[in-house]
């Protein structure tokens, strides 16, 4: 009977080590699993961090190119305002000598009558 019972504990304890043998057989796994996964997530965040920094990037060229270009427009436009109103000004001060010699004609000639 003490041999049965020996065996029968000598059994158990190597049920007993065979099952926390493969416990901690797979405790590894899932470490190594767990790693593996932690791994690609960080690839991945790595990845999309590295795409939005490009996306940013073009936006802003695309922004820079937008404001240059609306920037030469109103220079554009200032120019040919700046030239409308030269043009205007030179109209406008010949117009008025214009005017002014026909008014010293127009005297000189009423001068050269009353004489």
């Amino acid at each position: 009977m003490k041999k049965l019972m020996m065996t029968l504990a000598l059994a158990a304890l190597t049920l007993t080590f065979a099952t926390a043998q493969d416990i901690k057989q797979e405790t590894k796994e899932t470490a190594n699993q767990a790693g593996q996964t932690a791994k690609a997530a960080g690839r991945k965040v790595g990845r999309e961090t590295r795409q939005a920094s490009r996306e940013v990037k073009q936006e802003t060229r695309e922004a820079s190119r937008e404001v240059k270009q609306e920037t030469r427009e109103a220079g554009r436009k200032i120019d040919r305002a700046a030239r409308n109103t030269k043009q205007d000004v030179k109209q406008g001060t010949n117009k008025a000598l214009n005017k002014t010699e026909r008014k010293l004609e127009k005297t000189e000639r009423k001068l050269d009558n009353s004489k």
